[in-house]
């Protein structure tokens, strides 16, 4: 099956300088101030596309190297293949480059089931030959990304791998990878966005072995930033516990100077931006066989990331609290405030999040004050995030860990 390819013109540069792709390949003249550009599409596969897991259709030397396959869907296809209306969402083809058909992978699943990601794989060729890029000489290096609908979870970490050799071979599991071989985004940002495309760019400065670029995710669960997101309500898929991302226009660019590049001199994303919207809950276990002190130790409460408002639930904890002070006038307690790690790197860039832990407390003394408990009766302690939360667990991930340590406890004070 042809692919659409772009002519190659004649190369005005002193050193021979491949530009390369499986799909699309040019070279220009200097004197038009172009660069040589690589531009690798999907379109050539939008007849033949079936089913899930089809970028084996895609091509010539463009594949999924776990055995979790990578997807193709297209304009041509219908169900859970289709565009805009697919199985894990709705997006339209890029505006940049139009086009029927785009990829997708799995980027991220948490806990047990991190191993499940699936990636896109492209032998760099020149024409029907394959090539290796050229040592010393940088790239920019560019794909666009959107998230679907179905995923409840954003990452960061999304990128380019380039290697001598295809990597893997079917197996199952993700591949981790790291080092100068490894180009990610030039932000490394969580890309939440449901609608829409956006860029993950970067420049990559060859080591002269590269044959292979491979898209995905290479890092750990534990070295990735990620996000519970919540699908829009007009969304027809069904939510799944993973990161899914549409990939379209894999664009490698030579360039002269990294300032060529249109993401080198992107300005850095804010802590904040990688904040979770997750909220821990737990209903207070209370008996009457319970002293006092149990039954207050257990009303302890939860904030999201960021935040020391109170929480519908917090209120019903709370009141139970003033319920017990009522009930003993000589009663006094002590509520410690506490924050995650992720807040703190944070509080160094912006004050808004500085002192989380004492935020909260003040937000729970205030509503007890509110509510006639006088604040002689209330010690306060700060205990910032030196205290992990008794309540996790071995197979929580880092996001609910840090949901869960983000919380304000009482206790009796004798």
């Amino acid at each position: 099956m042809k692919f659409q390819t772009m002519p190659i013109r004649s190369i005005l540069v002193a050193c021979s300088v491949i530009a390369l792709s499986t799909t699309a390949f040019a070279q220009k003249s200097k004197k038009t101030n172009e660069k040589e550009i690589v531009n690798i599409t999907f379109e050539g596969a939008s007849e033949d596309l079936t089913e899930l897991g089809g970028i084996a259709v895609a091509g010539k030397g463009i594949s999924s190297p776990t055995e979790l396959q990578a997807d193709l869907f297209s304009k041509n296809a219908t169900g859970d293949i289709g565009i805009p209306a697919n199985v894990y969402g709705s997006e339209d083809p890029t505006t940049e480059n139009g086009g029927n058909v785009y990829a997708g992978i799995v980027t991220y699943k948490p806990g047990k089931l991190a191993g499940e990601r699936s990636y896109i794989t492209i032998q760099l060729m020149q024409g029907k030959e394959p090539v290796t890029l050229k040592k010393g000489l940088t790239y920019c290096v560019e794909y666009s990304v959107s998230l679907s609908e179905s995923s409840k979870f954003a990452n960061n970490n999304l990128g380019v791998y380039f290697s001598k050799d295809k990597p893997a071979n079917g197996e199952p599991g993700a591949i981790y990878m790291a080092g100068d071989h490894v180009m990610k985004a030039q932000l490394n940002k969580v890309y939440n966005g449901f609608f829409g495309w956006e860029k993950v760019c970067n420049t990559y400065t060859a080591k002269g072995d590269e044959k292979f670029l491979t898209i995905g995710n290479f890092d750990r669960n534990e070295n990735t930033q990620f996000q519970a997101v919540k699908k829009p309500k007009d969304a027809e898929a069904d939510a799944l516990t993973h990161a899914y991302y549409y990939i379209d226009n894999i664009i490698v660019r030579l360039v002269d100077n990294p300032s060529e590049c249109a993401c080198f001199n992107a300005k850095p994303p804010k802590i904040e931006d990688s904040f979770s919207t997750l909220v821990f809950d737990k209903t207070p276990e209370v008996n009457d066989k319970m002293n006092t002190d149990k039954k207050i130790a257990a009303q302890t409460i939860y904030f999201r990331a960021g935040k020391s408002s109170l929480t519908e639930n917090a209120r019903v904890n709370l009141d139970f609290i003033v319920a017990q002070m009522n009930a003993n006038p000589s009663l006094r307690i002590e509520i410690t405030g506490h924050n995650d790690a992720l807040e703190i790197k944070a509080g160094a860039e912006n004050e808004d999040y500085l002192d989380m832990d004492r935020k909260r407390v003040a937000a729970a003394v205030k509503y007890l004050v509110n509510n006639g408990i006088s604040e002689d009766r209330i010690v306060k302690s700060y205990k910032s995030d030196s205290v992990p939360s008794s309540e996790i667990g071995e197979d929580d991930d880092q996001e609910i860990k840090d949901a869960k340590n983000r919380r304000v406890e009482f206790s009796v004070k004798l």
